[in-house]
């Protein structure tokens, strides 16, 4: 097994390397230079069981939470992986707003024809297999995207007041409502006429996440590289030692394979016009983002040791985030199920030459 050379390792290395050069590079620059002066772990814990509103105000001000948007919807502007990158920057960062939870939402919201409101928005995928439905950020955003079998619909955050207040194990704040209000209140609400297609738009919220979870993933290697540069044991850097080595050297290809489904997700969503090969990718990045969660943190608080788990190391901020967002819209199990059904849907013979050759986006 390789090793990760850690004495030429740069701690300060750029956060949003692993974006894709199709997202705007000075986009990028903006959002990640944002997120870096506001996310620091006195202002990420403050805002727990609660969000950020002055970030929140913005990062609206400066047009980020509508990007991938038409303009002509009310929306910034901008590409498919514009979005992406802003939200691989909101998990890198472990920011206490809902960004990647709005910029889903908006697109939602715009591929049915509904005006995008503004303030924070959360989404609610009324799946009819489940008797409750968590919503992330449903308590503190300003309205509730909800997506049923039959319709999407705009909500007020104030027709939930009854609902169950509750949150993840990061402390992001979160609603649970049961199947039947949330149809009811989707019944009067503001509401397009096409009927929705809600795998579709699960794979899409399951892909949001999955991109949130590769730039966490990525954070926690560079945490990980930085504390064992400068934590030192025997006379020196913990890094030197082999075992260490190859504890970075796992986390590196864990981080780079997630960010690696993510970005070739995104590709074949732009390209292809096929929605089961659009469920299939999205599939392959959460399922493979949730498998990733479980070796990275193992790892990384191994590295840290008893420091990794306190309040004043930001590795516990990102490593609880990546546990939540493992099983937020579909857990790791649940994906693989979905994407092992869809390669064996052609066959025996199918098999091996879907496997090697899938998925690559198409001609641009």
């Amino acid at each position: 097994m390789s090793t990760v050379p850690i004495q030429t390792v740069h701690t300060q290395s750029v956060p949003m390397q692993s974006v894709p050069m199709r997202a705007d590079e000075l986009l990028v620059e903006t959002i990640d230079g944002i997120l870096a002066d506001h996310c620091t772990p006195e202002r990420i814990g403050a805002a727990e069981n609660s969000f950020d509103p002055n970030l929140w105000k913005i990062l609206e001000e400066s047009g980020l939470t509508l990007v991938g948007v038409s303009e002509s919807l009310g929306g910034s502007g901008g590409s498919r992986h514009d979005a992406a990158a802003l939200i691989k920057a909101s998990g890198y960062h472990a920011a206490p707003v809902p960004l990647a939870d709005t910029l889903l939402a908006a697109s939602i919201l715009a591929n049915a024809g509904i005006p995008v409101p503004s303030g924070p928005l959360a989404l609610a995928i009324a799946r009819p297999d489940l008797a409750y439905i968590t919503i992330p950020y449903g308590g503190v955003a300003s309205n509730i995207v909800v997506v049923s079998s039959d319709r999407t619909a705009v909500v007020e955050t104030s027709s939930f007041a009854d609902s169950k207040r509750t949150g993840n194990y990061a402390a992001e704040p979160a609603l649970s409502i049961g199947q039947a209000d949330l149809a009811n209140l989707a019944s009067w609400a503001r509401a397009s006429e096409p009927k929705s297609d809600l795998e579709l738009v699960f794979a899409h919220a399951a892909l949001a996440r999955a991109g949130a979870l590769a730039g966490a993933l990525q954070r926690a290697l560079e945490l990980c590289i930085q504390y064992a540069n400068e934590r030192e044991q025997f006379g020196k850097p913990i890094g030197k030692f082999q075992i260490l080595q190859h504890y970075l050297s796992e986390i590196a290809g864990e981080a780079s394979a997630t960010s690696g489904a993510v970005d070739n997700a995104v590709d074949i969503l732009v390209t292809s016009s096929d929605p089961n090969e659009h469920v299939a990718v999205c599939a392959a990045a959460k399922a493979y983002a949730g498998r990733a969660v479980t070796t990275v943190t193992r790892l990384a608080h191994q590295i840290h040791g008893a420091i990794g788990y306190t309040d004043e190391h930001r590795l516990q901020y990102t490593t609880r985030r990546l546990w939540s967002w493992r099983d937020e819209f579909g857990s790791e199990s649940e994906w693989a199920t979905v994407l092992g059904r869809s390669i064996c849907a052609n066959g025996g013979p199918a098999l091996w030459p879907r496997i090697t050759s899938w998925p690559a986006p198409a001609a641009s």
